[in-house]
């Protein structure tokens, strides 16, 4: 074998073993083909030009109206550009044609599509995202007349398992809690528990979204909708402990630098500089604070980093893991668990469906039975309610046989 041979053959074998550890979907080397020059060179020349008016006419416009005219969040958007990306390179790669006007895709594109993601591994719940994904994007083609007729138009989605949520009992989070020694983390485990926030609901806090005085916060959940969360009182605690933390830390730094300052030494006039202990007692006057009606709004994260910088979710989701294994919590729980716990247990101690409803920001009362279904106590306890109020005395020991008095 030559050694031109030879490399071809590594190179062919190495393609081959990455394609098939990776699992790429069809389609994805299109986008090496557009790096190519001459036409020669292009394996499939009607691929790349089907994907390019794809992505160019069809798919481009609709990623920029979802990123700028709906109110998703960024992970939503990522999903759904990631979605109809994937679907886009597999159309393409199935060689069908694209008119310059309009969009041919078919039921049976979809449903070949769908069937090829299931051999793959794929869930029904990713499926059903990924049929999310296209409803809305061949919605938005049919508003503006890009295709003749929605392929998705009655179609159902795939039966999905539904799974009951993970719970952990008040014995787990309580020593969970006990676990969280630094400040930051126990204010952090106690707000997620006594409020029920999502962890993209708890990073985004800002200072000013605390009312400590009345024990309320604002929040931003799905959707960009606001909502008013109640704080407990032992998060109340680990909340003031922490921003007394922050604020001397603030105010050692504030110090640290007027004192620098004053030492500094050099030619000309020395700056008029306040002294320290007038700067201690100041309000700080720090980046992302604005002033409204006179009051000052603090727009800083609640909780921040080393640098000062918004925690990222990845940073919560490595506390939890710690503090769980920490306490000794073998189920593998996630900061999505607090949630569920906090709406279970609002559940079993009698809390309104409704209210719950309310608290943990669902659009649906549906979302929310689910945790009926955890709560085993909730069932009982109802039960015996509606027993103890069935006819009069034990209503078990009733009998139609008997004689009334």
């Amino acid at each position: 074998m030559s050694p031109a041979g030879g490399a071809k053959g590594i190179k062919n074998a190495a393609t081959s073993s990455g394609a098939t550890d990776k699992k790429l979907f069809p389609g994805d080397q299109v986008k090496s083909f557009q790096k190519k020059t001459t036409s020669e060179n292009l394996p499939n020349l009607h691929q790349v030009e089907t994907l390019q008016k794809l992505r160019s006419k069809f798919l481009n416009p609709y990623i920029a109206h979802i990123t700028g005219e709906r109110a998703l969040s960024v992970h939503t958007q990522e999903a759904y550009r990631r979605d109809l990306t994937f679907f886009c390179n597999w159309f393409a790669a199935r060689g069908l044609f694209v008119d310059e006007n309009s969009l041919k895709i078919l039921r049976r594109d979809v449903t070949m599509y769908l069937s090829y993601l299931k051999s793959q591994g794929q869930e029904s719940s990713s499926l059903a995202r990924v049929l999310a994904s296209l409803r809305g994007w061949f919605t938005w083609l049919k508003h503006f007349k890009l295709i003749d007729n929605d392929p998705l138009e009655g179609f159902e989605n795939p039966h999905r398992q539904k799974k009951l949520p993970l719970v952990l009992t008040p014995q787990e989070v309580l020593a969970i809690i006990e676990t969280a020694i630094e400040p930051r983390e126990a204010a952090m485990v106690e707000l997620m528990y006594s409020s029920g926030l999502r962890v993209s609901e708890l990073i985004g806090l800002n200072i000013s979204d605390l009312n400590m005085a009345q024990g309320y916060l604002k929040c931003v959940g799905k959707g960009s909708k606001e909502r008013i969360v109640p704080i407990g009182s032992k998060a109340q605690q680990s909340i003031e402990a922490y921003l007394t933390i922050q604020e001397k830390q603030k105010r050692d730094l504030a110090v640290a630098k007027v004192k620098a300052q004053l030492e500094r030494k050099g030619p000309g006039r020395p700056r008029k500089v306040a002294a320290a202990s007038e700067t201690a007692n100041a309000p700080l006057n720090l980046p992302g604070t604005r002033r409204r009606g006179g009051a000052i709004q603090d727009m800083t994260p609640l909780f921040q980093d080393e640098q000062g910088k918004r925690l990222s979710r990845l940073v919560v989701w490595q506390i939890i893991k710690r503090l769980a294994k920490k306490a000794g919590i073998t189920k593998d729980i996630s900061p999505h668990t607090f949630r569920h716990s906090f709406a279970t247990h609002l559940l079993e101690n009698g809390a309104d469906l409704r209210a719950v409803q309310e608290l943990l920001g669902h659009a649906n009362l549906v979302t929310t039975q689910l945790y009926t279904h955890v709560s085993r106590a909730h069932l009982k306890n109802a039960y015996q309610n509606a027993q103890l109020n069935f006819g009069v005395g034990d209503p078990l020991q009733f009998s139609p046989d008997l004689p009334i008095k």
